[in-house]
């Protein structure tokens, strides 16, 4: 009997001891995880939007944020390596400048055009073929539209009128003395008793009512053909008059003017400077404003009789440079 109290008495312990351990197990079970928090949507201000941290489930941890910048506008116009980007108000500053450029250019072009027409700029006694013979040897001239440009010199070829014709030629010449007057003291002396270049280009023949004007020139130069075969003719001339030695520079400016019977046709503009004015025979052929020639091959022809005046001018330009 005391046997089974005994056992009795140890199962209860035993059972009251598992009770104890399954409440104190109750007590201290973990929770269950809380739900991650939903991200909240970017704010904008001002074109920088910012980015909210995502939280998770664990304590601390956050995520980073990145900021978001718009993209720079800096004109119209694409960006072009190496050039400096400029606003539209330097643009139109800029505009501005070059249009009264252009307008003090064409102001000026119009001034000398008035005043050559009117004659006050026409004497060239300073510019002579030699001088122009030096030039060219010098690379400062080549053809007559490289000193007014090939554009000008086209508009202004296009006219036909002697008055125009006159222009033109004027202005060839003081653009030739202003590079003159550039190239300064360095140009020696014209040389005398020296005959032209026997050969091409050349003067082949060359009269004025009976006067061989050839048999007097010490220096002749030919300017470079243009497309349309226009070209200028210089020459120094020395002869005397009445008892009295004269210098004489004949400029002959032939304009192309179409084509008749497949030959060239030029309108022949001329001027003349002298030394001391007097009425030689260059003067009365100078004078002349309707001279006419015509080229097949490699000669030019000018024929003139007309009123007090008989002229006879025979060129070859074969090898003009």
């Amino acid at each position: 009997m005391p046997t089974c109290k005994a056992l009795l008495a140890k199962g209860a312990a035993a059972a009251l001891l598992c009770l104890a351990q399954l409440n104190g197990f109750s007590q201290t079970a973990p929770q269950a995880p809380a739900a991650p928090t939903a991200p909240t949507a970017p704010a904008s201000q001002g074109g920088l939007q910012s980015v909210q941290p995502i939280t998770s489930g664990a304590p601390g941890v956050s995520m980073p944020s990145m900021p978001w910048i718009s993209a720079p506008v800096t004109g119209s116009s694409f960006y072009t390596p190496g050039k400096r980007w400029t606003s539209q108000n330097e643009n139109s500053s800029q505009q501005k400048q070059n249009q009264e450029s252009q307008g003090k250019k064409s102001a000026a072009s119009a001034d000398l055009e008035n005043s050559l027409l009117d004659g006050g700029v026409s004497d060239f006694s300073n510019l002579t073929a030699q001088d122009l013979v030096q030039l060219a040897q010098r690379g400062s001239i080549s053809s007559v539209s490289s000193l007014l440009g090939y554009s000008s010199f086209n508009r202004s070829a296009s006219s036909s009128g002697a008055a125009d014709n006159q222009i033109l030629l004027k202005k060839i010449l003081s653009e030739l003395e202003e590079i003159k007057k550039a190239q300064g003291s360095s140009l020696t002396a014209a040389a005398t008793g020296t005959k032209p270049s026997a050969l091409p280009p050349k003067i082949l023949r060359f009269a004025v009512n009976a006067n061989d004007i050839l048999s007097n020139c010490v220096q002749v130069y030919f300017s470079d053909l243009e497309s349309d075969g226009s070209f200028l003719l210089t020459g120094d001339a020395r002869c005397f008059f009445e008892n009295q030695s004269l210098t004489e520079t004949f400029y002959l400016l032939f304009k192309a003017s179409g084509t008749q019977n497949s030959k060239t046709v030029y309108t022949v503009t001329p001027s003349l400077s002298q030394s001391k004015e007097c009425p030689t025979p260059l003067s009365k052929f100078c004078a002349s404003q309707t001279l006419t020639a015509s080229r097949v091959g490699n000669l030019v022809t000018l024929k003139a009789m007309q009123e007090g005046l008989v002229g006879d001018l025979l060129l070859d330009i074969g090898n003009v440079r």
